[in-house]
């Protein structure tokens, strides 16, 4: 067994104490703005808990950002414009949920085969039901962006979201969205 110095204890303890901090259970600080965080019924479907302050995106903004006609219905965002929840209710997948998981990732493949994957995940919600997600460095019309694409099954149909940020922000986001994703819950469990 390898031996644990002091200083191997103490990061350890300064690392947790930054996880405590950086969750969607406390305000958070990201970039000189204070986030606070709330349960929200996204649409009829289903809730999550978000920033109080997103709000619908712009628009200007949903045209930029999602320019094909295919673009999710709810698309949620800080007051910038930069850090972005979208959602799309689709119907029942007869899909199992890792063959799905196989599928999205394959198609964003080969779209854009430059795109540089981090991880995939399928675990269970807090709600009980499971969810899937993959994420990856994109690009944006002006910057590299993070993106983290997951779904789940509601009882109404197939939730499927995004999430994007710019990508110098990955590591303060990124670890927020999985918590956000952890939250999600359908309507008639609220």
């Amino acid at each position: 067994m390898p031996f644990i110095g002091d200083e191997d204890i103490i990061a350890l303890r300064v690392a947790a104490e930054n996880v405590k901090r950086h969750s969607v259970l406390n305000k958070v600080t990201i970039g000189g703005i204070t986030y606070q965080f709330e349960e929200r019924e996204v649409c009829p479907y289903f809730y999550m808990v978000l920033p109080k302050t997103f709000d619908d995106l712009s628009p200007e903004y949903v045209l930029l950002k999602y320019p094909n006609v295919n673009r999710p219905k709810i698309i949620l965002s800080n007051e910038e414009g930069t850090v972005n929840f979208a959602f799309e209710h689709m119907s029942d997948s007869t899909e199992e949920m890792e063959a799905r998981l196989t599928t999205y990732k394959a198609v964003i493949k080969k779209l854009h085969p430059s795109y540089a994957f981090f991880s995939e995940c399928i675990y269970d919600l807090e709600s009980g039901l499971k969810a899937a997600y993959y994420d990856f460095r994109g690009i944006a019309i002006d910057d590299d962006i993070y993106c983290l694409n997951f779904f789940t099954d509601l009882p109404t149909g197939e939730l499927f979201g995004w999430f994007t940020c710019p990508i110098d922000l990955k590591d303060k986001w990124g670890p927020l969205a999985r918590q956000m994703i952890q939250t999600i819950k359908p309507s008639s469990q609220n």
